[in-house]
């Protein structure tokens, strides 16, 4: 339940950090009245395990990997998609589009996850109907105009 919530909204810097927070108290010991230490260190157990660590998953990563699993679907999948895009995108491409006020918080999130998508992923071009030759980017982070 909680990973489905995460996979919905951008978290902010502190939320992480609070939540990193308590994730690693869990691998301290110690009570009230002894002094706590740790087991290890956050980044150790951060590890794959084949590296030594417990593979606990940074929270920020996969927030954003989640929110870009919905900006995926957007790009590529109908039904309901359909109604979203119909609403915040219209006639321009999705990476022409920005958060504007007013707009939902799902919405924010994947603005806000958008350029690290764009940046990192790949597309293929297909029978090219959805292609749009001058607005696209074709070779690093700028279009033909």
């Amino acid at each position: 339940m909680v990973l489905y919530m995460i996979s919905f909204f951008q978290l902010p810097k502190g939320v992480l950090d609070r939540l990193d927070y308590f994730r690693s108290r869990f691998f301290w010991q110690g009570d009230s009245e002894r002094k706590k230490y740790r087991l290890a260190k956050w980044s150790v157990v951060c590890r794959p395990k084949d590296q030594g660590g417990l593979c606990i998953h940074d929270l920020e990563v996969k927030n954003r990997a989640l929110l870009g699993k919905w900006l995926f679907k957007l790009l590529t999948e109908h039904g309901v998609w359909t109604l979203l895009r119909r609403k915040y995108v219209g006639s321009k491409a999705v990476s022409q589009v920005y958060w504007k006020p007013g707009d939902s918080h799902f919405w924010a999130g994947l603005m806000a996850t958008k350029k690290i998508f764009f940046r990192y992923g790949s597309f293929s071009i297909k029978d090219g109907s959805e292609i749009r030759f001058w607005e696209d980017k074709w070779l690093g982070n700028a279009t033909l105009r």
